[in-house]
């Protein structure tokens, strides 16, 4: 099967890294097939699992169709290629599009389609059983039989401000999401935060069904992240107070991943520790609680302590992300180094 994901376009390279990595860690086969800023168009072994937990899990993903075609945008390769792609399926019809393009009418480029998809079957614009889905750009379209349509609102409702414990800087849910995906867990895997501050990336990997583990050297911290899991109705494992030397103190066992955004400087998360040396210890602590083939997730400063971070990890990605005019977080992705 080949699969047509519509990429959100809030950031240059989350989206794609984020599809292939939740689609790797389910061990499911595929090559790329073709990929720009607005798709991915992925061939993949047809599994009717794969499906749900993409849907259930992608936050940088608007939908996912079975890719039909693309074209140049041009009227008489449209109608061609759309005839050679016809949609079998019975029942109602509608097409859906998405305009991305400055220039192009989409008016023309739909009423085409709809002269090859809707020929002899009934429309229906509110609850039709097949959906064509058309994304248009300036120089292609994509086509595509819609399959889901991911709901990312649910992101927008666990935002910080509705939690009942929160932190002005704490990363926004899609990010989240996407970074825990990143580290290629499944509903099986164990997951560590042991800079857990309000407990962001542990509400995320907890809806994903991960065994959670969280650890904060601050008690108002642990209290706060216990608050919001509860507040979503969130099972962990443990959440318990620990300086970033000592985890294997409090762990029972080694972990899958760690996610974590590490301190960057103000004293009272530092308690005044220089930030290589707070580092160091952090990478040491680390890489000795994952399991084999472990991942992790670390939000540092800048990108200084990128050898650092080599020496223990191998380094798998890179996101930049902006938090505000002021900040930037270089969040890195790597896999337990092996002795």
């Amino acid at each position: 099967m080949n699969l047509l994901f519509d990429l959100s376009k809030e950031h240059p390279t989350l989206p794609k890294k984020e599809i292939i990595a939740t689609i790797e860690s389910y061990q499911i086969p595929f090559n790329i097939i073709y990929e720009d800023d607005n798709v991915l168009i992925l061939e993949i072994e047809s599994n009717d699992q794969i499906l749900p937990f993409l849907s259930s899990r992608l936050a940088f993903t608007h939908s996912i169709s079975e890719f039909l075609f693309s074209s140049s945008i041009n009227q008489e390769e449209i109608m061609m290629l759309a005839k050679s792609n016809p949609c079998i399926e019975k029942g109602t019809m509608a097409i859906r599009y998405k305009n991305r393009s400055q220039s192009q009418d989409s008016k023309i480029i739909v009423q085409n389609l709809a002269s090859v998809y809707t020929k002899n079957k009934l429309v229906d614009l509110n609850k039709p059983d097949v959906e064509i889905y058309v994304i248009i750009t300036d120089k292609k379209i994509y086509v595509g039989r819609l399959i889901i349509s991911i709901d990312r609102k649910q992101y927008e409702k666990r935002k910080v401000k509705f939690r009942p414990f929160f932190s002005p800087i704490s990363l926004h849910p899609k990010l989240a999401r996407a970074l825990v995906n990143l580290t290629h867990v499944t509903s099986e895997s164990s997951v560590l935060d042991p800079f857990c501050g309000t407990g962001g990336f542990l509400i995320e990997a907890g809806l994903i069904g991960c065994e959670l583990y969280g650890s904060d050297i601050q008690s108002e911290m642990i209290d706060g992240t216990i608050k919001n899991l509860e507040s979503f109705n969130i099972k962990f494992k443990d959440i318990f107070i620990s300086d970033i030397g000592e985890l294997n103190r409090y762990l029972e066992k080694k972990v899958d991943a760690v996610i974590t955004d590490a301190p960057y400087g103000k004293s009272t998360t530092t308690k005044n520790e220089s930030l290589q040396s707070l580092y160091l210890r952090a990478f040491e602590s680390i890489s000795s609680i994952l399991t084999l083939n472990g991942f992790i997730a670390i939000g540092l400063p800048d990108k200084s302590y990128e050898n650092l971070f080599k020496k223990y990890f191998q380094l798998k990605n890179i996101i930049i992300l902006p938090v505000h005019r002021s900040l930037t977080r270089y969040f890195y992705i790597g896999v337990k180094k092996q002795p």
